[in-house]
């Protein structure tokens, strides 16, 4: 093949590849000058393509970019021409309504929009694709007066009933609205998920307003004129939980539980609600209604368990709970282990209550005993047995047995060497070591637990291994460290005030120590502890402003973003400290926690699940 031959044949190639690529650049720089704004520009790219491809993409941006200048004459040319190509399509009527409408040309709008209205199919696409059309071009009434149509040929039993209630909802006419979304329910439950999404968009249950009830005001109406259908009040205890009623959503439940003979079930759902939103009450009256039953299935067995945990959480979560409401607390747990027998399933209940005898009840025999008898039952598995020594171990420590505690975190440690287990119970041996002053085979064990995989373990170990480090002292003088070592040991054993008394002895012999940022931070947990937060807020505040390079700063940030934002209700100032954290401690392993609560602060929706589709047969 000549030299010219191949040249000649090299040009036809790249010629057709350019004319390939044009239709794609022509597109590019179409969208390119429509998002820019210049629309004139715009207008010469997409007439080109839609004469060469008509379709619906080009022909909607070619209208926005005639109506984007004011060019209705060009807009109007365009539609008529669009409906020429259709044979009168409804919804290019409807654009040449709002082409007139745009020129304040009102009443050949309307003969434009009752043409559609006339020349709309009856099949359900038709009407659906016009009643969207007259929604885009703002036309709400119209849109519903389609759908109106259409539903006279729809077969019984079907209706356009969710379609209506959103556009209602858009008019702001919630009586309607809600009615729609009521008729929708009664001809097909199947929606009740999407009724509930759409609801929860047109009305803020936050806010006790005249929406929300209207809502409960026609569910009651509803129930009362079709007692036996479930769909409403199960719509009606929803908006309690959206409104954080749960005492209402409970009367309620308890209602549909007896007229239906459901056994419980709905009153163990919202327990667990209940729970969630830290509303102890409630769910202790939703575990007592299903013991009431009396039935001795699995819901009065988890009901049985569930009051007594209930009530523990409640109880402990008190500052000073009343002594007789903790004795009938261990009393509970103690009638319910002997009626349900100690096994797998009521194991942490025997935990509790250890816990309850040795922290709140002062009772450290009886909490020995009873860890110990969990120990010895056979049917436990290892890891349940492990983290009962490690309980049994915690108690001697708050006893005062240190050796006895440090054995068996020794025996876990070494039946769990490469398992979180293990790690956790050299930390605590670690920590024992620490208090009894041998600063350093505690740090020999803490060295190791560093390189940990679980991130708190590691996290703890390292600033328990800078703490010793940073304040032993050249001199390897133990002193000041050996104060706080007691100090936070008698925190641990709950002897508040000796240990403030340590740490108040502490300072004053050794006033600008470097144990400064952990002397504050041993008080904070002393005031949270106490559940004096105003004063625990404060230490955090100071060790801020007085320490603002140590290791501790990270810590102090995120507990007081914690504080008020769980115990202080006072949200923005929480986001402050989340977004300090986030900004001045970006390699602290509490970024993450310090991230989604500031999400969820700020208002973003971090696990929203989509909104489930409709059903395909459209009721």
């Amino acid at each position: 093949m000549s030299t010219r031959l191949l040249l000649l044949l090299l040009l036809a190639c790249f010629a057709m590849g350019r004319a390939q690529a044009q239709p794609g650049t022509d597109e590019q720089l179409a969208a390119q000058y429509f998002q820019q704004g210049d629309y004139a520009k715009a207008i010469l790219y997409y007439e080109k393509l839609h004469r060469k491809q008509p379709n619906a993409f080009y022909y909607e941006q070619l209208l926005k970019s005639h109506v984007a200048l004011n060019d209705l004459e060009g807009a109007e040319k365009l539609v008529k021409d669009q409906l020429r190509r259709s044979n009168g399509d409804p919804r290019f009527i409807i654009d040449l309504g709002g082409i007139y409408k745009a020129a304040g040309e009102t009443d050949k709008a309307n003969k434009e929009y009752d043409k559609a209205l006339k020349q709309m199919g009856a099949d359900q696409n038709t009407v659906r694709a016009v009643a969207n059309a007259f929604q885009q071009a703002n036309e709400l009434d119209r849109a519903l007066e389609a759908y109106d149509r259409g539903s006279r040929s729809l077969p019984e039993g079907q209706s356009y009933a969710y379609e209506m209630a959103g556009l209602y909802g858009a008019k702001g006419d919630t009586p309607r609205m809600v009615s729609a979304y009521m008729d929708l329910l009664a001809q097909n439950e199947g929606y009740i998920q999407s009724v509930q999404n759409a609801l929860s968009r047109a009305i803020d249950f936050s806010l006790a307003d005249d929406r929300s009830e209207l809502l409960r005001t026609e569910l009651l109406r509803r129930i009362q004129r079709d007692p036996q259908r479930t769909i409403y009040p199960e719509l009606l205890i929803w908006m309690y939980i959206q409104q954080k009623d749960l005492n209402a959503a409970f009367v309620q439940s308890k209602a549909m539980d007896k007229r239906f003979e459901e056994g419980g079930v709905r009153l163990m759902d919202l327990a667990r609600i209940a729970l969630a939103n830290d509303d102890h009450a409630t769910a202790f009256k939703c575990y007592e209604y299903v013991l009431s039953l009396a039935r001795n299935d699995a819901n009065y067995v988890q009901a049985r368990i569930g009051a007594v945990q209930t009530r523990y959480d409640e109880l402990t979560d008190q500052a000073e709970p009343a002594l007789a409401d903790l004795q009938e607390l261990d009393q509970r747990a103690a009638n319910t282990i002997t009626e349900l027998g100690l096994s797998p399933q009521t194991i942490d209940l025997l935990r509790e209550r250890a816990h309850l005898k040795a922290y709140h009840l002062n009772d450290h025999a009886g909490a020995i005993a009873l860890l110990g008898e969990g120990i010895a039952l056979p049917v436990l598995d290892p890891k349940t047995k492990a983290q009962l020594k490690l309980d049994l171990g915690d108690v001697h420590l708050l006893a005062g047995e240190v050796w006895e505690a440090s054995l068996l975190y020794s025996q876990v440690d070494l039946d769990f060497k490469y398992d979180m287990l293990g790690h956790d119970a050299r930390l605590r041996n670690a920590k024992v070591s620490f208090y009894s002053g041998d600063f350093l085979w505690a740090q020999a064990q803490l060295q190791v637990l560093k390189s940990s995989t679980s991130k708190l373990i590691a996290n703890d170990a390292m600033e328990l291994s800078l703490r010793i480090t940073d304040n032993l002292g050249l001199d390897s003088n133990s002193v000041p460290l050996s104060y706080f070592a007691r100090a936070e040991l008698l925190r641990f054993q709950h002897r508040y005030d000796e240990s403030l008394a340590v740490l108040d002895s502490l300072s004053e012999a050794f006033p600008g120590h470097s144990l400064g940022d952990d002397i504050l931070y041993e008080r904070y947990r002393i005031a949270y502890a106490r559940h004096r937060y105003e004063e625990a807020a404060g230490h955090l505040t100071k060790l801020l402003e007085l320490y603002p390079l140590d290791i501790l700063v990270d810590n102090a940030l995120l507990d007081l973003g914690r504080l008020h934002e769980d115990r202080l209700n006072d949200p923005d100032k929480a986001k402050t400290f989340y977004e300090r954290l986030l900004f001045e401690q970006t390699g602290s392993i509490f970024v993450p926690e310090a991230r989604d609560r500031f999400r969820k602060l700020r208002g973003d929706n971090l696990e929203a699940p989509p909104e489930p589709p409709a059903p395909t047969q459209h009721p």
